[in-house]
């Protein structure tokens, strides 16, 4: 039998296993909160969401507003993506999007036109909120927890 197809299969194998490991190192160094809504939420996948980063700097930030009251927290905004990124996830609801987890900032006030509720007003028009405000800053969200991985 000719060694040729046996050169194929090696190679192949080898280029999926490094295309693995490069996935694998794109997920390393991320961290992970829970970020929590200070309202009366009527449906209880609007109670939470989770959002990741790798900056040091924005670590650093999330880490500090954990030591502060809820109330003096600042709110979370971000830029919208599509897809859950495979994280943003409420319990065993999975989130329609996700927040580009190198743009995500923490602040003292947004726009009211990034105000809202994870599951009833984004997930139920994700269309919109990509296509059209392109941001999610809800005025009730703060860094809850940091999440364990």
């Amino acid at each position: 039998m000719p060694k040729f197809p046996h050169i194929l299969i090696v190679i192949f194998f080898t280029i999926a296993v490094t295309a693995c490991s490069k996935d694998n190192a794109k997920q390393e160094g991320f961290v992970y909160y829970e970020v929590g809504f200070d309202t009366d939420n009527a449906n209880w996948r609007d109670t939470a969401i989770i959002v990741r980063t790798n900056n040091a700097a924005m670590i650093q930030r999330a880490d500090a507003q954990l030591a502060l009251p809820v109330a003096e927290r600042q709110i979370v905004l971000g830029e919208l993506r599509s897809g859950s990124g495979g994280y943003n996830k409420n319990a065993a609801h999975e989130f329609k999007w996700h927040f580009d987890e190198s743009t995500w900032d923490l602040v003292d006030i947004t726009v009211e036109i990034y105000d809202g509720k994870p599951f009833t007003d984004v997930d139920s028009d994700t269309a919109y909120w990509l296509g059209t405000v392109k941001r999610f800053g809800a005025w009730s969200s703060y860094i809850r927890k940091r999440i364990p991985r």
